[in-house]
């Protein structure tokens, strides 16, 4: 049976994507629910440390038109006070309001490490009173002065070592809670009586340590017992003690080390008596070297398990001989709680194929290129080594392919083939190992004995490391190749969101700001982002340079510094578009005095670069990695004019400003920005557009010029379709192949379709060869490349910018950035494109405001349309073609529009009309299913 033709057939865009939506719509009695109460963009979250932090809720109904009139929101100490609807802390009173995004807290001052309920009552236009369930949030340690631990380490310098440490206390009362707030300078795995503490890995998120320590915090409450305690704790190198190891990968020109790995934990102990008790780190603890030998964040980690130190970190483990801890250098920077999702292990891949290519050699295919590590349970000989590799590719090849006999594994590249771990078994027992303190991207696992000599038994897997933010949207198509590079898209955004968005998992691991701001609006409707870029952006206010420069990496200590303002200008553009959909304004407030800074180093870079008698046009400056433009089009790594890029983004950035400023109510801001991004805007196009060719920059037509031009509104009245024709007729000339890099592909389908080309923007979307995303596919790449040809780096996200197409057009859930849809989603402008070709669509998305669906399919009777929207919203639906004579429209059977005009009223359906010949519907919150002939 053709699965498609099934699924036609019956109406189901995706069984499990209509399986939710139904569910959505059927699982409820009719009834109106508060859900998602969340604090800090975080349900029930530890050690929030902001004074003043932020309430939001979801309002979910199946009935039509649901909408909040106002709100009262109550905060208490303990569960039953705030389900007795009275809020000690705060009561904020019935407030007038149809918000439920980011109400900020205005009650008495919270306190460190203390336990708050809360809940919040709506009333809807209905009159109905709506209370919800009790929710929590846990308070973090706020003043310095909190902290009574000291940082400790150990005494003789570490180099690869891994140090662990422990430290005994007795508790003799009765405990009520319990909670561990901790951080290192490194990595470190906390434990509680022989037991790991929390899921996290990779603990902390990698920051600048001179400015910002993020510490976790823990309710370690069910970890302890009556009687002899004991902490623990394995320190490891991270990012602070980077060093260059000879014959192991290390990224660019060597390590950076920034002193001796240390650590800071503090134990609050709070007994039912009301007594408390406080644990720190001090001289007092102990410690000795562990079994892991060699940790680099780079090169790998060795573990010797004939070294393990049994019950090391439990209370019959006698420790008379280890050393005693002694106090740390002060790393500088300032603690901050861990508010961004922590990197976990989120996922496990059984290998779909291994072969034996020698004697005591073991090959392994993933089926799935990932970022993480390995994990393996081994029989062998006590003291056999066998080390552990992984690689994107096979036998030295271009792309991957399914393992077979006789492939080998590729050591071309030494971030796969000079990364490895090294495990030394202490028995001839099944032995299990998975890494603690590296990470690395692959496919292929390699296993070889050092006395190519077969184990006895062998079992490996891959194990998915990432920073673990929920998934936010959902997108399929009858197009397989769209529902492949959608899948790729999302595994390559696995692959490079570890502490903040990285260009790739295995050779540089950077922060590069360029990669994370074309990807960022992908990301966003991807996962749930909020509490994460709020943490990456508070890394590019601690790399801003004295002159207001944004390096090109944030934090600045691991990758590379290659980059231009289009790099930096993703300090000005994720807080405005954070502040879009998220209806945040105080991530604006918070970075505006830098922001300007940022803003005010464009303006006198433009004055000071290689040619200061152009006051308005950032060309060349610093040296040549520094004012990169487009980077990775087809063929070509940079671009052929810099300066084009540069002063774009200087314009786009100085326009975003004047936004941000009128937001803010920063009137004369708004003002003084605006008219000098029109003075940048003019100068741009006197220095590089061309009236009589309507080209930019150069003298044959570079694809991302253009765009840039279009997509920031720049072209010159009356030049606009000439300048469009330009981009459409370079895409015909090369077969509707892209000729564009990490800059211009986010702003191709945007513009195509804007422009009236969406058959050309679904052709150029779906090509199967060079250059092209099934190009990619049909090599058997499983994530997105670094470069259209396949060179280099297999797990680059900077390419899947195009995945916007899909939700925004294909789809057509319009978001804020566009214009239609309003900050945080409350309203929300529908605009499915349906182009030939594409049968079906259907996509969800997590907003601020509540799940948006958006599903349809075309069938003989017409252009079949469900939509769900979120209670407390309103939207738009603009259904695709123009609108004929003789089209019907129906929803849920009843005729609305027939004859040319408007019949029968509808619930929810507010209004029915013409704009620009094409049928508009506005509609309230609710669930429908329209059907739409147009013949």
């Amino acid at each position: 049976m053709n699965i498609l033709s099934a699924r036609q057939k019956q109406f189901c865009f995706k069984p499990l994507t209509l399986l939710f939506f139904w569910l959505i719509v059927s699982c409820t009695t009719g009834s109106t629910n508060l859900n998602e109460l969340t604090c800090e963009y975080e349900r029930k979250p530890l050690g929030i440390d902001t004074p003043n932090p932020r309430f939001s809720w979801k309002i979910e109904s199946v009935e039509r038109g649901v909408y909040q009139t106002s709100f009262r929101i109550i905060v208490g100490e303990n569960e039953k006070e705030v389900l007795r609807k009275a809020g000690g802390v705060w009561d904020s009173g019935e407030i007038q309001s149809g918000n439920s995004v980011n109400i900020t807290y205005e009650g008495k001052p919270l306190q460190s490490n203390q336990n708050y309920y809360w809940r919040v009552c709506i009333q809807t236009k209905n009159g109905e009173e709506i209370w919800s369930e009790p929710a929590f949030f846990h308070t973090a340690l706020f003043n310095a002065s909190d902290w009574k631990a000291n940082w400790i380490t150990t005494s003789e310098e570490i180099i690869h070592q891994s140090p662990v440490f422990r430290k005994d206390f007795e508790i003799s009362k009765k405990i009520k809670q319990a909670y561990a707030f901790v951080t290192a300078c490194g990595f470190y795995e906390f434990t509680l009586n022989g037991q790991k503490v929390g899921d996290h890995v990779l603990d902390p998120s990698v920051t600048d340590y001179r400015k910002r320590i993020l510490y976790s915090t823990y309710d370690v409450t069910d970890h302890l017992n009556s009687g002899i305690n004991v902490a623990g704790l394995m320190l490891a190198n991270g990012a602070y003690n980077m060093r260059k190891v000879d014959d192991r990968y290390s990224w660019g020109g060597g390590g950076s080390v920034l002193g001796n790995p240390c650590f800071i934990a503090q134990l609050h102990i709070t007994y039912k008596d009301g007594t408390q008790d406080v644990i720190v780190s001090d001289p007092t603890w102990k410690y000795a070297n562990g079994p892991i030998t060699f940790n680099n964040l780079y090169g790998g980690e060795d573990y010797n398990a004939q070294l393990e130190i049994p019950g090391w970190d439990t209370k019959d483990f006698e420790a008379n001989d280890w050393q005693k801890a002694v106090p740390a250098n002060q790393p500088g920077g300032k603690l901050v709680s861990q508010s961004s999702p922590p990197v976990k292990v989120t996922e496990t891949i059984e290998p779909v194929k291994q072969t034996n290519p020698a004697e005591g050699v073991y090959l392994f295919d993933l089926g799935q290129n990932i970022a993480g590590w390995w994990k393996v349970e081994i029989k062998g000989k006590a003291g056999q080594v066998v080390r552990i590799r992984g690689a994107e590719t096979l036998n030295n090849d271009l792309f991957p392919k399914n393992l077979e006999n006789g492939d080998v594994f590729s050591d071309k590249f030494k971030y796969h083939s000079h990364v490895w771990t090294d495990y030394t078994l202490k028995s001839e027992e099944v032995e299990t190992y998975e890494p603690r303190f590296f990470y690395s991207g692959f496919r292929y696992i390699e296993v070889a004995t050092s006395d190519k000599k077969a184990l006895d038994e062998i079992k490996v897997a891959g194990r998915v490391v990432r920073s673990s933010m929920e998934l936010n949207g959902t997108f399929e198509s009858s197009d397989s190749l769209l529902n492949q590079i959608h899948k790729a898209g999302l595994w390559s955004q696995k692959g490079n969101l570890v502490f903040y968005p990285t260009d790739c998992p295995h050779r540089e691991k950077g922060a590069y700001n360029g990669d994370g701001q074309v990807i960022a609006e992908t990301s966003i409707h991807d996962f749930q982002m909020a509490s994460f870029y709020t943490k990456w952006i508070a890394d590019m206010r601690d790399s801003q340079e004295e002159n207001g420069r944004i390096p090109n990496t944030s934090p600045v200590l691991v990758g590379g510094m290659g980059g231009g303002v289009a790099w930096g200008s993703a300090y000005i553009l994720i807080p405005w578009w954070m502040n879009q959909y998220y209806n945040d304004n105080r991530i604006l407030e918070e970075n505006y005095p830098s922001m300007k800074k940022y803003a005010d180093y464009l303006r006198t870079l433009a004055q000071t670069d290689q040619n200061p008698e152009e006051p308005y046009i950032i060309n060349d400056f610093m040296s040549y990695w520094y004012s990169l433009g487009e980077w990775c089009a087809p063929g070509q790594s940079d671009c052929p004019n810099h300066p084009v890029v540069n002063t774009f983004y200087y314009y786009f950035n100085t326009k975003t400003m004047a936004e941000i400023a009128k937001v803010l109510g920063k009137t004369e801001d708004a003002e003084r920005y605006a008219a000098l991004s029109d003075t940048i805007k003019q100068a741009f196009n006197d220095k590089f557009f061309n009236p009589e060719t309507f080209l930019y920059g150069t003298d044959s037509t570079y694809q991302t010029y253009q765009l840039l031009a279009l997509a920031g509104n720049v072209v010159p009245d009356g030049y606009r379709n000439n300048v469009v024709k330009t981009v459409v007729d370079d895409l015909e000339k090369r077969g509707n192949h892209l000729n564009t890099g990490i800059l211009g592909t986010k702003y191709l389908w945007p513009v195509l379709v804007n422009e009236g080309h969406s058959e050309l923007a679904y052709q150029v979307a779906t090509q199967k060869t060079y250059p092209s995303f099934g190009f990619w596919l049909a090599n058997h790449s499983t994530t997105l490349l670094e470069e259209w040809s396949g060179r280099n780096s297999h797990n680059h996200e900077m390419f899947g910018s195009v995945v916007e197409y899909f939700y925004k057009y294909l789809a057509g859930i319009q978001s804020p950035v566009e214009g239609k849809t309003t900050r945080g989603y409350q309203h929300i402008h529908l605009q499915p494109y349906s182009p030939d070709g594409l049968n079906y669509v259907s996509a969800s998305q997590e907003t601020a405001s509540g799940r948006v669906f958006s599903g349809w399919e075309k069938k003989d009777n017409g252009f079949h349309y469900k939509v769900s929207i979120p209670a407390n919203t309103t939207a738009t639906i603009v259904l695709p073609g123009e609108l004929k004579q003789n089209a019907t429209l129906s929803e849920e059977g009843t005729v609305i529009w027939q004859n040319n005009t408007a019949v029968n009223q509808v619930q929810g359906i507010t209004k029915t009309e013409v704009d620009s010949n094409q049928l508009v519907i506005y509609i309230e919150s609710g669930d429908y299913d329209f059907i739409f002939s147009n013949k």
